[in-house]
């Protein structure tokens, strides 16, 4: 019973919103045939003289070819029945407007139909009859305007040799075109700003083509009559005789509502239902009230079974929103916490380096040595940011290590570097103890780098002041081939629960005494350290008790290197002596800053360096003849012109020397993909950003000498 009522309320449901839909499609035209022609010759005498007509065959609804090729439209039925009345057989010719006319000049034809009652006759050759129709001549464009004078100054396709011309001074450029589908079209592809064609066929032209366009400031009302040519004035007043009673009859009145009344009127909703208030009111209060019987019928059968579906439904629906909600909130907070806590310590480290390295300008040991530990932080910081933004890798296990020679010396020194300025600064006691013999392993340095930081900052963060904090390398076990290494961060802070140590691994979770502390972080960091200690086949243990400390110990092997030569050793800057001094290059950068920086690192090198803020710029500066650039440094991500498109340009340049400047992109985006597609797109090179200057200058002069 429960599924029939289900079903039965939804066809029932179905046909009520069908319904008024369906209407709705038929007060618009939609199932009412487009009309046809169904006046026909009825002169039967093969002797009978001819009366030739002349049409515009993209008039519609006027005159027009059908699907078939035939004429149709309103003035083919007209012409029809005036021939009749008049005992003679009507011929049609078609052709543009131009054409038309031509055939009465000609005497060609004998009647030009669709003939404006206000035409220059010594134009067109024609004696004019009396109206036939009505419409409206419209201005036509991407964008409406308010009236005719706002067409001043802009280019207006017409009719060509309209009379329009001459009665209306507009101070535009008017440009004729040959038919009225022309003059849309060239509006709609922007050689000209407005058309100006008569409405009905205009509406059927858009339509039919598909073209936004939109009419706006009505010129002059529109009176198509008919022409005659005039050698021929005999036929003036027999013809002007039938189409006044035509109109007496009421034949013109009835063929002008089944050509363009009839499809003026009910075609937009509006419309429709302005119309048929009656209908739509009405039917919505039947609509309301079946419904409402339906759904009444439905409750009192299945009253209770329906109550405890509901109640427990929307018991669901609410928890399901609360726990979208409440995770929402968490990842927003999480992701901005977690942006701090990863890049707040490197960040230390590069501030506090600096900050020495300026209070000892006069020392330039103590300078240097500070710069160079805040590069080391810099770079550092880098690597987290990248990091952050690859987590969802991380997260679906598909993050791969790079190996790589580690000098192990090396790389606790700088661990210890980074961490011990913020431990000072607190005031705690900072321990470091390396006590590992094997100078160079296997593994992946960033990653296990990012495993010992998140140590060593959650350790100095969740140590009060006056503390210890004790970061220790050992060798616990060593073959020929391997070393086994235990990295140890022990800390006397605020320690863990039993109870929280058992979820201590898992994403975003925090120890409620750390919150009340008001200790900021994310919860984050050890998943992460945790998922990176699984993927090297390490391990990462945790004993802490409330109140006394934690003691993390990270464990892994790596293979032994027997020797350093193939660290990843940071390039020296290369010998730019002769091969980059009196360079000239195309510097094509918009952030100021950033164009700052490279045009110092270019000219310190002896470099002469050329600007441009975007892609645009960039082409127009290559193309001149007097501007002859050994190479180009390219942003990507410009206004104007990206740098993707100004190398697709400047590649496609006549001078073929131009068009292979050698072109070097400079990108934040740093991963494959980017780079693929930099190359993809015609250059020779890729920087990402921040610039290494070391890096940057060995990728010029590389790219120069392989041009030679």
């Amino acid at each position: 019973m429960k599924n029939r009522l289900k079903v039965f309320l939804i066809l029932l449901t179905a046909v009520i919103i069908c319904f008024p839909v369906v209407y709705t499609f038929y007060k618009q035209g939609l199932f009412t045939p487009a009309p046809t022609v169904t006046t026909v010759s009825t002169v039967t005498d093969v002797n009978a003289e001819t009366l030739t007509f002349a049409m515009d065959y993209d008039f519609d609804p006027y005159s027009y070819l059908d699907k078939n090729g035939d004429p149709s439209g309103l003035n083919v039925e007209i012409a029809t029945e005036i021939a009749n009345r008049m005992g003679r057989k009507a011929v049609i010719l078609t052709g543009n407007w131009q054409e038309c006319k031509a055939m009465i000049k000609s005497s060609q034809a004998d009647v030009l139909a669709g003939l404006e009652i206000f035409a220059d006759e010594s134009k067109t050759s024609t004696l004019k009859t009396i109206p036939i129709s009505h419409d409206s001549i419209k201005v036509y464009g991407k964008t409406a305007i308010n009236d005719v004078g706002s067409l001043s100054g802009k280019r207006v396709g017409i009719s060509a040799g309209s009379i329009i011309t001459k009665l209306y001074e507009l101070n535009c450029e008017y440009v004729g075109y040959n038919t009225n589908t022309e003059i849309l079209q060239a509006v709609a592809n922007g050689e000209v700003d407005y058309g100006i064609v008569h409405g009905s066929p205009a509406e059927k032209i858009i339509e039919k083509n598909h073209l936004d366009l939109i009419g706006s400031a009505t010129l002059m009302e529109s009176f198509p009559a008919f022409g005659i040519r005039e050698t021929a004035p005999e036929l003036e007043e027999p013809i002007n005789d039938v189409i006044k009673s035509m109109a007496d009859d009421g034949t013109i009145n009835k063929l002008y509502d089944k050509w363009i009344g009839s499809n003026l009127q009910n075609k937009t909703l509006v419309g429709i239902f302005a119309s048929n208030q009656t209908f739509y009111i009405s039917y919505a209060f039947f609509a309301m009230f079946a419904l409402l019987l339906i759904f009444y019928v439905v409750s009192v059968l299945h009253h209770r079974e329906h109550d405890l579906e509901t109640a427990l439904s929307y018991q669901k629906v609410l928890e399901t929103e609360k726990q979208h909600a409440e995770a929402a909130n968490i990842a927003k907070s999480i992701f901005l916490s977690n942006m701090s806590h990863d890049i707040r310590t490197p960040m230390n480290a590069i501030i506090g380096f600096n900050a020495i390295a300026s209070q000892h300008l006069d020392d330039p040991k103590t300078a240097q040595d500070a710069l160079a530990k805040s590069k080391d932080a810099s770079e550092h910081m880098m690597n987290i940011i990248n990091d952050i933004l690859d987590m969802s890798r991380i997260e679906s296990g598909r993050l791969e290590l790079h190996e790589e020679v580690i000098d192990v010396k090396k790389a606790f020194t700088q661990n210890e570097n980074m961490f011990r300025l913020g431990m000072e600064q607190k005031g705690l006691h900072f321990i470091a103890e390396n006590t590992a013999s094997t100078c160079y392993v296997y593994g992946d340095d960033m990653r296990i780098k990012q495993v010992i930081t998140n140590l060593l900052s959650n350790a100095m963060k969740f140590t009060p002041a006056g503390g210890t904090v004790l970061y220790r390398c050992e060798e616990t076990q060593k073959t020929p081939d391997t070393v086994h290494y235990d990295i140890t961060v022990k800390d006397t802070g605020i320690g863990m629960s039993e109870e929280y140590q058992k979820h201590l691994f898992q994403p975003f979770e925090r120890e409620r005494t750390a919150t009340e502390s008001g200790i900021q972080g994310t919860g984050l960091g050890l998943s992460i350290a945790k998922k990176l200690t699984d993927l090297m086949g390490g391990t990462l243990t945790c004993t802490s008790q409330l109140g006394k400390g934690t003691t993390f110990v990270f464990s892994f092997d790596a293979k032994t290197a027997s020797d350093h030569t193939g660290i990843q050793e940071k390039p020296e800057p290369p010998n730019i002596g002769t091969m980059l001094k009196g360079r000239h290059i195309l510097l094509v950068e918009d952030n100021q800053l950033n164009q700052e920086i490279a045009c110092h690192i270019l000219t310190d090198v002896g470099c002469s360096v050329d600007t441009a803020e975007n892609g645009a710029e960039a082409v127009d500066k290559v193309a001149l003849d007097s501007n002859d650039y050994d190479l180009i440094l390219m942003d990507i991500q410009m206004p104007v012109m990206d740098g993707y498109q100004a190398t697709k340009e400047i590649r496609k340049l006549p001078d073929p020397r131009k068009a292979k400047t050698p072109i070097i992109a400079m990108s934040a985006n740093a991963f494959e993909e980017d780079i693929h597609k930099a190359t993809e797109q015609g250059m020779n090179g890729y920087i990402t950003k921040p610039i290494d200057v070391p890096k940057m200058l060995e990728a010029i002069q590389s790219l120069l000498i392989s041009q030679k």
